[in-house]
């Protein structure tokens, strides 16, 4: 068996200073496996030493499985998995178990002893608290981290289903500080509120663990179940239990290189995080972060009731409040005397303009994609359009000819041919002129008063409103496509599929060019304010969905890899998920709060991933050394057992339980020779701690006890080779 993490009481109280002790929590992870289900044939044995490996004992998890028949769980998330919901609706007709629930190392993937044991009817609680609390039970650990894909619901009342089970099984939660997340992957389909309480991204001490471990356990042992489902009770929980054991010892063997990659990933990752965290912290207000450092420890200690440093309250100050802001302005306007110029004041002329502004976009668009088919692009229904839209603009001409005095030379000098009546040009290609299409010189004679601030105003509002539209549509095309991808089956559904998603990039596009021109007005216009900071150029490679794991980015600069993925860890986020929605209008202290409140969730996100890049460094150092303790251990753990059977009366028996003994002895100190050998230079080389990797030589075969002749043959490290290219051991 392999222990990587727990540590004895006496151990854990030494451990100086206290906020070390995290490298030394027990993480495990937490799944079942529908696919390793066994057939009800009617066929009743026992497996060979029932309890004593991998599977819980059998008849004491069947006796309290079966008190446990009516447990209800209903889950209230907004999770895309209905692991709980569909547990008591899965057929398990003619079953004897519809799976296997297990716990694994969510460290190195590596299977717990006691960890694993059949489901009769689903994936419940019951079946899930019983496996979980074998494999911990006699285990001397402070702290438990518990990976779960439904752990937002399993958790809350774990502490509560305990006091129903065996003392000896018990866990005293008085003395064990747990905590629980949700894996990585498994997160993206939670609501909001679960992607930051339960996210491993967050949780303190949890270094970067994805929490998936036990995914590639069941990935490498579902070719065993069509021939396992056919088996006798006894003999598919055997042979389940020997494919758990090989596992196992591949994955052993192979920690010399899966450490060292992990160590080699994580050094580099550590600066870069650490850098870009000290810019930030150099641009922010020192107090300002000194409160947000705060914000995140009181919300450590308690996830479920303090403020969440990592969510922003959704507040948007679009078209909609700017249009009542200035409503209100003009109102008062009249209120003290202050005539408008028309009926319709300058706030709905400008507003108005904007409205034929997009539908001249809609229409422009529209006529691209006809110039393929003539007939459709003259059909009566587009010339309708057309029509409306020009009548739409000729009225909006009259009113701009009161605010804008002057406009209608201009709109001859821009388009000689075109008047009011004759409509030469085509109504989508017409320019509106407002404030911001004509020179500085000339809004300064044919503009009437405030104009040309209502216009800055109104596009502000339209340049926040256009980033947050595409940030939903391209968090619901992000959803649709992982929909798709998990759910969508068949040609007809996948076309239905994509002709759906195509929307959505088409009002992603036109939204994304009402931003452009927004932009490009309030560059024309010229006014001070912090908006050319928060407005910035959108180019395609900008509009990326917040998971970056979109099928297709709008116009992507470069072809992307084939399941592209960036994690929390490695993520840069595009400008626009960056860009706070600030209030223009109101006090000063709601704009400084809104500003800040988009900055926090930017600073909060960039010193976890800072955090978990150093505490990866510093675990898996700690893991390395770990590793060769627990071999130099079990080398001495063999040689301990030479002699301890006084009952043979075969010296040829006896001296081949000490050759075996001292083969298991030789294997183990050579592992982890090797390990040292092939950590040592990367340790070195970034100045970390490398003492553990001095290892004093094995102890010569040929010391044993006088009067046995030994033979024994050891597979040289430097010579076998795996697959993996790691050391093979007879």
């Amino acid at each position: 068996m392999w222990s990587p993490h727990g540590i004895h009481q006496d151990v854990w109280g030494s451990v100086k200073p206290s906020y070390n002790r995290w490298k030394y929590s027990l993480i495990i992870a937490i799944d079942a496996n529908f696919r390793l289900k066994l057939k009800n044939r009617g066929f009743k044995d026992s497996p060979l030493g029932d309890g004593w490996s991998y599977f819980v004992p059998s008849i004491p998890y069947k006796a309290h499985v079966a008190q446990h028949i009516e447990q209800p769980e209903i889950s209230n998330c907004d999770s895309t998995f209905r692991a709980i919901d569909h547990a008591n609706t899965r057929s398990n007709e003619g079953l004897a178990a519809t799976g296997v629930a297990g716990v694994t190392c969510a460290r190195h993937a590596i299977n717990r002893a006691n960890g694993f044991g059949d489901l009769q009817r689903g994936e419940r609680f019951c079946n899930m608290d019983y496996v979980v609390l074998s494999t911990l039970s006699g285990t001397n650990v402070k702290k438990l981290i518990l990976s779960y894909d439904i752990a937002c619901q399993w958790f809350k009342n774990f502490r509560l289903r305990i006091s129903a089970y065996p003392e000896k099984m018990q866990l005293n939660m008085d003395e064990v500080e747990t905590d629980a997340g949700i894996p990585k992957l498994h997160c993206k389909g939670h609501g909001p509120k679960c992607q930051t309480c339960w996210s491993f991204n967050f949780i303190k001490g949890s270094a970067r663990t994805c929490g998936e471990s036990i995914e590639q356990i069941w990935s490498g042992h579902n070719a065993v179940s069509m021939s396992t489902r056919e088996m006798t009770p006894g003999s598919r929980q055997n042979t389940i239990d020997d494919h758990l054991g090989a596992w196992n010892f591949r994955k052993v063997i192979g920690l010399g290189k899966y450490l060292l990659s992990l160590l080699q990933e994580a050094v580099p990752m550590k600066a870069k995080h650490r850098a870009i965290l000290s810019e930030l912290r150099l641009s922010l207000d020192g107090d300002l972060v000194d409160t947000w450092e705060a914000m995140i420890e009181e919300w450590d200690k308690d996830r479920e009731n303090k403020p969440d440093p990592y969510a922003e309250e959704d507040k948007t100050c679009g078209m909609a409040d700017v249009r009542l802001e200035i409503l209100k302005e003009e109102a008062a306007d009249a209120v003290a005397g202050t005539a408008s110029l028309h009926e319709m004041t300058a706030s709905v002329f400008l507003t108005t303009g904007l409205d034929l502004e997009d539908q001249q976009r809609v229409l422009r668009k529209k006529g691209k994609g006809a110039k393929g088919a003539s007939t459709q692009y003259k059909s009566a229904e587009m010339q309708q359009k057309r029509n409306t839209l020009q009548r739409r603009i000729f009225n909006w001409y009259k009113i701009q000819n009161i605010y804008m005095p002057g406009a209608v030379f201009l709109r001859a000098e821009v388009s000689p041919t075109d008047d009011d009546h004759s409509g030469a040009q085509g109504p989508e290609t017409i320019q509106l002129l407002f404030p911001s299409q004509v020179s500085e010189a000339e809004r300064a004679t044919i503009c009437s008063p405030g104009l040309v601030v209502k216009e800055f105003r109104l596009r502000v509002a339209q340049c926040d409103d256009a980033l947050h539209q595409i940030r939903r549509l391209l968090r619901i095309r992000s959803n649709l496509w992982h929909y798709k991808r998990g759910q969508v089956f068949g040609q007809r559904s996948s076309t239905r599929a994509r002709t759906l998603i195509a929307r959505f990039d088409e009002r992603i596009q036109r939204i994304a060019e009402r931003y452009r021109a927004a932009r490009a007005a309030l560059i024309s216009l010229g006014q001070p304010g912090d908006w050319s900071t928060r407005f910035l150029e959108l180019t395609p490679g900008d509009i990326q969905g917040p998971r970056g794991d979109d099928e297709a980015i709008l116009q992507p600069p470069a072809p992307l890899p084939q399941n592209h993925w960036i994690s929390e860890g490695r993520r840069d986020f595009t400008w626009i998920w960056l860009s706070p929605n600030v209030q223009l209008q109101g006090d000063a202290e709601t704009e400084r709060r809104e500003v800040n409140e988009g900055m926090r969730v930017k600073y909060c996100k960039a010193r976890a991933r800072a955090m978990r890049w150093e505490e990866e460094v510093e675990l898996v150092v700690e893991e390395m050394r770990r590793t060769i303790a627990f071999l130099e251990w079990q080398a001495r753990w063999w040689r301990s057992q030479i002699g301890r059977r006084t009952d043979l009366s075969s010296p040829s028996l006896e001296s081949g339980l000490i050759a075996y003994a001292l083969k298991q002895s030789d294997i183990k100190m050579r592992l982890a020779q090797h390990f040292s050998n092939l950590w040592r230079p990367a340790l070195h080389k970034h100045n970390l701690p490398n003492e553990f990797t001095h290892i004093v030589g094995s102890q010569p075969v040929s010391q044993a006890p006088a009067g046995h002749v030994v033979e024994v043959t050891a597979v040289d490290t430097d010579s076998g080779a795996s697959d993996d290219d790691e050391p093979v051991f007879e």
